[in-house]
């Protein structure tokens, strides 16, 4: 995990928005504690989980050639597991924010690839909710870094071209559109317009999180959150929280529209606490909600309850007001 260090400025800043939580009764009380649930897989090494499409989501052995996918509902029972694999492949990368489970039990994964006989390259998967059926997308050069399934089926990806000359093509978009059988419906957001230059490189870090009748994209690297209506339209756009540089953590979007972004704070020699930032949309605002624990992290928001983790054993459940 990298280590991530506030600057005093920072630091300061943060104590005082949590000064202000008082008179923000309404942010103060955004999330209550509403239940624990004990942790049913082990991070480690090798492995990641997320909360998608009302399901956590946990992946096994992602740096191998048969990576092990394990659905468990929010009580903590396992309800399935599937085995990913490509045919000829003897190695699949799957990074963090590379999978997404849609309403329909369906999963896109995002990755890279490495047969035995040939150079690697970078995918996007598509598998049907009973696990019987696979598309499997060869995108490169184009390099996707997070996914999500909207509420129509289709599969949303951002990503970057590699250098072409020395340098970037910043005409290039970077969020894509796709249908289950691989076929591009459409993309948006050319890099120019967010005008971040060579460095950093916006989709990076970066989270595609679905809504009802949308899809938010959260940029770190480019200090922005865009929603796209299912058709690729902007609809919304706010600034990201005023987190650390170049640092992205947890990001979760609730059904009622409610976005969070959690942050580690640091000492300069090891993480002290944690907290969430909350954004006010009418005011295109974030408010800083400290928490008391030592280090946490979300995993999503299932319906207006967000799923987090404070140590390796319990999933706390906080109510979004």
């Amino acid at each position: 995990m990298r280590r991530h260090v506030l600057s005093p400025l920072l630091i300061l800043l943060l104590s005082l928005w949590a000064g202000e939580l008082a008179s923000r009764a309404a942010t103060a009380d955004a999330l209550t504690p509403s239940g624990s649930t004990q942790m049913p897989f082990t991070l480690v090494s090798g492995t990641f989980a997320v909360w998608s499409g009302g399901a956590f989501v946990f992946v096994q052995d992602r740096f191998s050639g048969a990576p092990l996918f394990r659905f468990f509902d929010q009580d903590g029972t396992e309800v399935a597991q599937f085995t990913f694999g490509i045919p000829g492949a003897s190695r699949i990368n799957i990074y963090d924010h590379s999978v997404a489970l849609g309403l329909d039990g369906s999963l896109a994964i995002i990755g890279t690839v490495y047969p035995d006989d040939s150079t690697g390259g970078a995918f996007i998967a598509w598998v049907s909710p009973d696990r019987q059926e696979q598309t499997i997308m060869r995108v490169s050069p184009f390099f996707p870094q997070t996914v999500t399934v909207a509420s129509d089926g289709t599969i949303w990806v951002a990503g970057y071209e590699p250098k072409q000359h020395h340098d970037y093509d910043y005409s290039r978009h970077l969020v894509r559109r796709y249908d289950k059988m691989g076929k591009l419906l459409g993309s948006f957001i050319p890099w120019s317009t967010l005008g971040t230059g060579p460095r950093p490189v916006p989709a990076v870090r970066s989270v595609l999180l679905p809504l009802k009748d949308s899809v938010g994209w959260y940029s770190s690297d480019s200090h922005t959150y865009i929603e796209f209506s299912l058709d690729g339209s902007v609809i919304n756009r706010f600034k990201s929280a005023p987190h650390p540089e170049h640092d992205l953590t947890y990001v979760a979007l609730c059904g009622d529209g409610s976005l969070f972004s959690s942050t580690r704070i640091s000492d300069g020699q090891q993480q002290t606490g944690w907290g969430i930032f909350a954004l006010d949309r009418q005011r295109g605002e974030w408010s800083f909600i400290p928490r008391h624990e030592r280090w946490g992290m979300l995993f999503g928001c299932d319906g207006t309850r967000l799923a987090s983790a404070t140590d390796f054993q319990t999933i706390s459940w906080l109510t979004v007001k």
